[in-house]
């Protein structure tokens, strides 16, 4: 009865053992930040930011004046602007932007892009004061509608927040030329 019993603790342990495994999530999926989504108005609160979306345009070159010349960047694809108002919360916050695309392919800030003026990823946000800022993405034409903008603090903080934004519904109006000012 002795071995009969034993047998039956390890049946029952194996069965636990093996729906714990195939229930739990893996580490990569248990390690994210929460996703937090902005309301119909545009604005979406994170735990160390606030940010809201003015709007999107699409560009074929973009413009800008960088210590007293001027420079000029063209891309093969389209380049998509977000227009953005953030305050920090708490304490000065360097944020990162992602496009994520249509068919699910991530996107992230231009670098070529970088030395523009008010670029998000080289913005810093202070606890308090509302800042205007743009994030700049080189996507093609058929990630844009259906897609979303994801903001989140940088250096991909485990746990934090990221605020996703919906897409614009229809397809923005493309300029020729679209010139950033400070």
């Amino acid at each position: 009865m002795n071995t009969f019993g034993n047998l039956m603790a390890m049946l029952i342990g194996g069965a636990a053992l093996g729906t714990m495994m195939s229930t739990v999530p893996d580490y990569n999926s248990s390690f994210q930040p929460f996703a937090v989504f902005a309301g119909e108005d545009g604005t979406g609160k994170g735990r160390q930011f606030t940010a809201e979306l003015a709007g999107f345009r699409r560009a074929d070159v973009i413009s800008f004046t960088q210590f007293g010349q001027e420079v000029s960047r063209d891309t093969s694809a389209t380049f998509l602007v977000v227009d953005l108002s953030i305050t920090g919360q708490l304490e000065s916050q360097k944020l990162t932007p992602i496009w994520l695309g249509a068919t699910g392919r991530q996107y992230h800030q231009s670098a070529r892009l970088e030395d523009a003026p008010r670029v998000l990823s080289s913005a810093t946000f202070q606890p308090g004061l509302t800042d205007r800022t743009v994030a700049i993405f080189e996507v093609p034409e058929d990630e844009i509608v259906g897609g979303q903008l994801g903001i989140l603090p940088s250096g991909w903080m485990v746990l934090d927040n990221v605020v996703h934004y919906a897409g614009p519904a229809t397809m923005p109006d493309k300029q020729a030329i679209l010139r950033l000012e400070p």
